[in-house]
């Protein structure tokens, strides 16, 4: 009964966590990858406390988009950090109160093209 308990929590906070919420799964990636993140733009660091999580991310036409808080943001080239993950995946750096402007964006990591 445990491990089914054990399994049905872990796939619930993976869920959460590619819904691109603020400070999930931040503590796990900050010490070997997000501290080293820097904008594209200005070159200062992408992470401040909590703000980069992993998440969720799509292709539309000819532009990406990625979840912020459960919602899908447009992902502007000049944020997209040219580094992967170690996990392969979408990760998103953007403050708590984030506005929902793609502008408002501190950095995006996509997944290696194929």
């Amino acid at each position: 009964m445990r491990y089914v308990l054990a399994t049905v929590l872990l796939l619930c906070t993976n869920a959460f966590a590619q819904e691109g919420h603020f400070g999930r799964g931040h503590d796990y990636w900050h010490g070997d990858f997000y501290q080293k993140l820097v904008t594209p733009e200005t070159k200062v660091s992408c992470c401040n406390l909590a703000d980069c999580r992993p998440t969720s991310g799509r292709m539309v036409g000819d532009h990406y988009e990625v979840k912020i808080d459960g919602s899908w943001v447009t992902v502007l080239p000049s944020k997209v950090v040219k580094t992967s993950a170690p996990d392969q995946g979408f990760h998103v750096c953007a403050p708590l109160n984030f506005s929902g402007k793609p502008e408002h964006v501190y950095c995006v990591v996509l997944p290696p093209e194929s």
